[in-house]
Parts: structure tokens; C-alpha cells; sequence
């Protein structure tokens, strides 16, 4: 299990800053390489399940949000590592690997913008900027649109969206749930899961689910074009069984 380090946090005021409680981590983001890959086409590999490793290697360490498949599926509930850096000594900023930063080293690779993607243009969660954000296809069946397992990191946006990357059409008065279950970890007793809604881009401040089961619920009051995301509030990656989303008239 990772220990954290809190020293000088407040210097930090950019970037990617999750805090939850005296949690404090920081995050190095993805590289250009990865995130031109956040293409319908990198989707549809995902879906696919096939083997992507810029993604995952060999040591646990996670870039991004990933499906579960055989070549992940061991990682479930484990230790894993990430791009992140972890505690402030002797002067310099250590990340995960063991490399040292001085302040101005870090700051220029803070992730200061939000990653080149199709759905989200404006965030309204307070210091956060995602280190990286993918796209999930559900697949519906009658009615309910079913979410794949999917390995989340600290400081990533997952998205869930229709067919083709499309977002749900929503009117006032409409109901969206969705339901998902937690693999429990080995590694912390409880991880805490952001989950929200984008709505004609913007994503909004969402919901803390703590236990390993959960269901988020909203009552559309404008209409438009809606989105529900899913950030790892937790030091450990969390890993999502299959999840439900249901539109229902209230």
C-alpha cells in the first residue's frame, strides 16, 4: 500500500489535484501519444478487449482507464502503480518510478487543460483537471444499457456513452440511474467513487459513492445532450463490474 506524503501540498494550485480527505495526489499527465489514441477508433479496440500496452505493462501500472480482459484480469483488487507523484523529500517531488522534480519541473508537467476529447469542454469540480478521459460503450438490451468491467486509476474521467461514442437525447422530467457494483479491493477497506453527469458539456459536480455497491440517480429539469462519468476518488485503482444505466419517465 502506498503511503503519501502532505508536505507543502498547498504550493500545488494547478493541475490535476484530486483531494478526498488529507488524500493529496498530483497528476503526470498521459502523454500526447495516449491521448491521440482517445479516437473512436482506440474505443473500439477497447471494446474489443484487445491487448493495448501503452496501457498496462507487466509492473501493474495503469496509464489509463482500461475493460477488464485476460490480460488485466489479475490486476483486479491489487496494488497497482500510476503516473502520479506521490510525496515531496529532500527538496524535490518523487513520482512513482523514483524520478525527482523540482517545482518548476512539475509544474510543466501538470496537466493543465483538459485532454483532447469530443464530450467534455467545461469542468465544474472544483480543482479538478482529469489526467486522462475514455470513452465506454454500453451495449443495450431491452431498455437498459449494460456498462463492460472496466479498471479505473486516480485522477482519470471514464465516460459512458450509446452506440458510436453518442451521449442520451434527455428531457425534463426524465430519470437516469445507474447501478454498479465495486470488486473489493485487497489492498484499503473502502475507495471512494465520484459519479455525475456531463450535460452538453459540461461535467458537473457528481455524487460520492463509498460502499462497494452503488446507484446514482438524477431527475433531468433542462433538456439536452447527457453523459454519465466515474472518477477514482480512491490511492488504489477501483475496478467496476458490469454496471446498468436506465432513462425512465419520473
Amino acid at each position: 500500500m502506498k503511503k503519501f506524503m502532505n508536505s507543502k501540498k498547498g504550493k500545488i494550485i494547478t493541475g490535476t489535484v484530486l483531494t478526498i480527505g488529507i488524500l493529496l495526489i498530483i497528476s503526470v499527465p498521459v502523454t500526447a501519444e495516449v491521448q491521440n489514441k482517445l479516437n473512436r477508433q482506440g474505443i473500439v479496440n477497447e471494446q474489443n478487449k484487445l491487448n493495448q500496452p501503452d496501457k498496462v505493462n507487466k509492473q501493474n501500472k495503469l496509464n489509463q482507464p482500461v475493460i477488464v480482459n485476460e490480460q488485466n484480469r489479475d490486476m483486479i483488487g491489487e496494488e497497482t502503480q500510476d503516473n502520479y507523484i506521490l510525496k515531496y523529500q529532500d527538496g524535490k517531488y518523487v513520482d512513482s518510478d523514483g524520478n525527482k522534480y523540482s517545482e518548476a519541473e512539475l509544474s510543466n508537467k501538470i496537466q493543465k487543460t483538459i485532454p483532447n476529447n469530443p464530450i467534455v469542454k467545461q469542468i465544474k469540480m472544483e480543482n479538478f483537471v482529469p489526467s486522462s478521459i475514455v470513452e465506454f460503450e454500453t451495449k443495450e438490451s431491452n431498455g437498459v444499457f449494460n456498462s463492460p468491467e472496466i479498471i479505473t486509476i486516480n485522477g482519470s474521467l471514464s465516460v459512458l456513452t450509446k452506440i458510436n461514442g453518442e451521449g442520451w437525447d434527455l428531457k425534463p422530467n426524465e430519470k437516469v440511474s445507474f447501478s454498479f457494483e465495486k470488486y473489493k479491493s485487497k489492498v484499503v477497506d473502502s475507495q471512494k467513487l465520484i459519479v455525475g453527469l456531463i450535460k452538453n458539456g459540461t461535467l458537473n459536480n457528481g455524487d460520492i459513492f463509498d460502499k462497494i455497491e452503488g446507484k446514482y440517480e438524477f431527475t433531468v429539469s433542462e433538456p439536452g445532450i447527457y453523459y454519465i462519468y466515474f472518477v477514482n476518488a480512491s490511492s488504489e485503482s477501483i475496478t467496476l463490474k458490469n454496471g446498468h444505466v436506465l432513462i425512465s419517465n419520473h
